[in-house]
């Protein structure tokens, strides 16, 4: 059997290995809450709300992103039009400019 010295030794470096988890662990933690509170203070529903649930903050992003890609997707329509509009209004131009001249 072990010594009652080697039985120390290793509760003691039981303890450092726990504490060390314990460190890495809170760390962790307080990285994810950064995470959130910077997450939350991008979205425009909940950006004042200090108090904001996680799962509120999530389901606000999601809904906040699919807003934006749903713009997005709007406005890269409406600048196409505007585009064959532009070329529409380009080549009637042109035809007055050579039937002048």
């Amino acid at each position: 059997m072990g010594s009652l010295a080697e039985s120390d030794g290793f509760e003691v470096e039981e303890n450092d290995k726990r504490r060390t988890h314990n460190v890495l662990e809170r760390q962790r933690r307080n990285e994810l809450k950064l995470s959130f509170f910077a997450l939350r203070d991008q979205i425009p529903e909940v950006a004042n709300n200090e108090k904001a649930p996680k799962v509120v903050i999530l389901k606000k992003a999601t809904e906040y992103v699919l807003s934006i890609q749903s713009d997005e997707h709007r406005l890269i329509a409406e600048k196409e039009q505007l585009r064959r509009r532009r070329e529409q209004l380009k080549h009637k131009l042109e035809q007055l400019r050579n039937s002048r001249a």
